[in-house]
């Protein structure tokens, strides 16, 4: 059982498209700086079955100057409306990329990350991930933050440095992002060339 919930861990991905590490983080520029996007947006409820919980709500906000700020939040109740049980952050710079050659509807992002932390809340994952070493980890504290973006977490492979490729679809103001945006991790480096129609970020 164990080992299910971590590997469950190990399957969240705050940015869970295509990674690389970042070889070119002082390129941003004014240019390239999507500050059509600035704001914070917001997805709806959606089921969730990712440690034994029900639900989960993401948020993402963009700043005029090119940083980002993304949260996931997972509850035990189907409605979002619980006590959060896992709370997973990442933070960073994001830059245009223009169009997708494959689909000129869609435009292109690189969000490169420099912080990303996981908050246990519920004392039965953090005692699972105590035990199992999570992120070569044994002082993992209820309802208290720690980074994991220099962290050795095997099979995990957000980290201080990395660049995620994504695309999105803005709508009238609501956002779109490529498949598997959240919840599973890619095992390659492709940006996605679909977006999901399931999970549109409404803008606060």
């Amino acid at each position: 059982m164990k080992t299910a919930i971590v590997s469950s861990v190990l399957a969240l991905g705050l940015l869970s498209v295509g990674c690389g590490k970042d070889n070119n983080n002082d390129g941003q520029t004014i240019e390239n700086i999507p500050s059509q996007l600035a704001g914070t947006y917001k997805t709806d409820c959606t089921k969730n079955s990712v440690l034994g919980l029900t639900s989960t709500d993401r948020q993402l906000s963009f700043s005029t100057v090119g940083d980002f700020d993304r949260t996931e939040v997972y509850y035990s109740g189907a409605a979002c409306d619980s006590k959060p049980a896992l709370t997973y952050k990442v933070s960073g710079t994001v830059q245009e990329q223009g169009k997708l050659p494959a689909d000129q509807t869609l435009d292109m992002l690189n969000f490169a990350v420099s912080k990303a932390s996981i908050t246990p809340g519920t004392d039965a994952l953090v005692t699972t991930m105590n035990t199992t070493k999570f992120c070569g980890k044994t002082d993992w504290a209820l309802n208290t933050e720690a980074q994991i973006d220099s962290a050795d977490c095997s099979g995990f492979t957000i980290k201080k440095g990395d660049v995620i490729q994504d695309v999105y679809d803005n709508r009238d103001g609501t956002l779109y992002f490529g498949k598997k945006f959240a919840l599973l991790l890619k095992e390659t480096g492709d940006r996605p060339t679909t977006v999901d129609a399931d999970i549109p970020y409404h803008k606060q």
